[in-house]
């Protein structure tokens, strides 16, 4: 008979932690307790003493274990989402744990017996019998108790059998499992698959079944039981790493098993940043023949959709995050990485949307590498080299898809910034105070100067036609101009400069704004060469800080200031600007 059970997982949990502690604190007193009362003889009243104690500690433990087994059920059950106050509602199978138990334990023997009547006679009907054996499994192995007591009945040697006489009846393809063969297989081997899950994360499966499972299971029955059921951590982990050493083009067929290792990371975004983090799974999970291996299915967007939960701004843990996108940086600056990032790239999308959050680093590492003082890393930063940054950059620039989403990160980072906010020269009262605003602007300046410069030197590592190239040149040098004037309530369309009172300021030519001047001279009709460009781009940024200074409540500054200012600019910008343009423009 069905029981409703309704529970908040984590607030369970609590409960179960603390029932443990008292349980712990229960057996510490119970000794002096049952000696005090020893020594106390006839003066201690009649009445329970220390056996008292055991009662607790009876009623604790078992219901311990009871809100345990609910618990781990209810998380397990398919559907079972939690309302806005974490509770969980499910029909159970079984009123308790051990009931559970003893139906799993009398269906694994039941399974086994048409298990071994097959193997005596392999016929239809005894194959028909077992599968309604398997299937009969269905809605009660998310049961781990169930599922410990089936699993132990039937034994590691017929669940393998198992695996292995379905597969043949179902797998077509060498290397694994398609969607639609796996969704066939999937009613006979759903309920075995989710019954290894269920008492795996209970830590109840039977033993030796996880190591033969991972050792010497066939590597397309390994990704099947990744594809069926949502696994453990440890065993996403130990499997994955097996699948990914039969990976990438060594057969003929589409690599399904990979696939489903990637299905099975994405619905755990811890076990996919420890994944990317340990050994070389990164590199064999990520490399192009992997990457580009299953065209004409979604295999692209189910990796990138998978990256995109590892590796968000605040997903899992901020040193494990930090790790994968360090592996990442690393693997895609070799541009014998780079064909997984053509164009389009779902993986590539996904780098450039979220590399903004490690900015700040990325600009530590390129100042510590123009011997800029003052630079301070986190030490899993300082030994990352700027070539490889630059490497990274130019591999997500081969797609023109990325650049979106770098020009929205460098953005951001403009803004946060915030140039305009305070006097780039100090106007505090003491001399103290005003050297601290010096300080503080100049560093935003330098802070600006190396972004740019990170971007336009990957800019040129990547392998773009001239068209792209110049494209791209045009939207990051017109990016800053772009957040000074939103932010000075300019108009702005498609990176042009519209009429306002700095688009009249701007002498750049009669009938071109700096986008076109630009253009025309990527394109060759433009006079004067890059070094006039690059000063009249750095006019225009002086000019853009005023008005962005002036939409702060802030006086213009004045002629010998705003000079000054066009000095530091010109020092932070010139070279990547000069860089940019003249290999262009000559």
């Amino acid at each position: 008979m069905a029981e409703f059970v309704g529970i908040d997982p984590a607030g369970a949990r609590r409960l179960i932690g603390s029932m443990g502690d008292a349980v712990q604190r229960a057996k510490a007193l119970r000794g002096p307790l049952a000696a005090s009362i020893a020594e106390a003889g006839s003066d201690w009243p009649a009445g329970p003493g220390a056996e008292t104690l055991d009662g607790v500690m009876r009623f604790l433990d078992e219901a311990q274990r009871d809100l345990t087994w609910r618990t781990q059920t209810i998380e397990r059950i398919e559907g079972t989402a939690a309302s806005a106050g974490g509770l969980r509602t499910a029909e159970f199978a079984f009123g308790d744990a051990s009931s559970a138990r003893a139906a799993g334990t009398l269906a694994g023997k039941r399974t086994l017996a048409a298990w071994r009547d097959y193997l005596k006679d392999p016929g239809v009907d005894n194959w028909e019998k077992v599968q309604a054996m398997l299937r009969e499994g269905r809605g009660k192995t998310s049961d781990a108790a169930y599922s410990a007591g089936l699993l132990t009945a039937l034994g590691t040697d017929a669940f393998a059998a198992v695996f292995t006489a379905v597969g043949a009846h179902n797998q077509n393809d060498p290397r694994g499992y398609s969607p639609e063969n796996l969704k066939e297989a999937g009613k006979d081997l759903e309920p075995l698959a989710e019954a290894f899950a269920s008492a795996d994360a209970a830590g109840a499966l039977p033993k030796g079944l996880r190591d033969h499972v991972t050792d010497r299971f066939p590597i397309g029955d390994m990704a099947a039981l990744l594809g069926l059921a949502r696994q453990s951590r440890e065993f996403v982990l130990r499997a994955g790493a097996k699948v990914l050493q039969y990976s990438g083009n060594r057969d003929s067929g589409k690599d399904w098993n990979t696939y489903w290792l990637v299905k099975a990371l994405g619905q755990d975004v811890a076990a996919a940043q420890g994944f990317l983090t340990t050994g070389d799974n990164a590199t064999l999970l990520l490399r192009p023949e992997v990457v580009n291996g299953l065209p004409g299915t979604d295999f692209e967007k189910l990796l990138a959709k998978t990256l995109d939960g590892a590796l968000a701004p605040g997903a899992g843990d901020a040193a494990l995050r930090r790790d994968a996108w360090l592996a990442i940086i690393d693997l895609y600056s070799r541009k014998n990485f780079w064909p997984a990032l053509t164009e389009p790239s779902p993986v590539g999308q996904v780098l450039a949307k979220h590399v903004s959050q490690y900015f700040p680093e990325i600009i530590n590492v390129w100042n510590r590498a123009q011997d800029m003082g003052g630079v301070t890393e986190e030490k899993a930063w300082r030994i990352v080299d700027s070539k490889v940054i630059v490497g990274f950059f130019g591999g997500l620039l081969q797609s023109s898809a990325a650049l979106p989403s770098l020009k929205a990160g460098y953005g951001d980072f403009l803004r946060k910034i915030d140039l305009g906010a305070e006097h780039p020269f100090g106007d505090a009262v003491t001399e103290a105070a005003r050297k601290k605003q010096r300080n503080r602007f100049y560093g935003k300046v330098v802070s600006a100067g190396a972004l740019a410069s990170v971007l336009f030197s990957g800019l040129h590592e990547a392998d773009l036609s001239q068209e792209k190239s110049d494209k791209a040149v045009v939207e990051l040098l017109t990016l800053p101009l772009d957040v000074f004037l939103a932010g000075a309530g300019g108009k702005v369309v498609d990176g042009v400069i519209g009429e306002t009172s700095l688009g009249k300021a701007i002498d750049i030519g009669e009938k071109n704004s700096l986008k076109d001047a630009i253009e025309g001279f990527l394109d060759g009709d433009g006079a004067g060469d890059a070094s006039e460009l690059v000063d009249s781009f750095i006019d225009v940024q002086v000019a853009a800080f005023n008005v962005s200074r002036q939409s702060h409540g802030h006086q213009p500054l004045g002629d010998s200031d705003l000079r000054e200012l066009r000095t530091i600019f010109a020092g932070q910008l010139t070279p990547v600007l000069k860089s940019a343009l003249a290999a262009r423009g000559g």
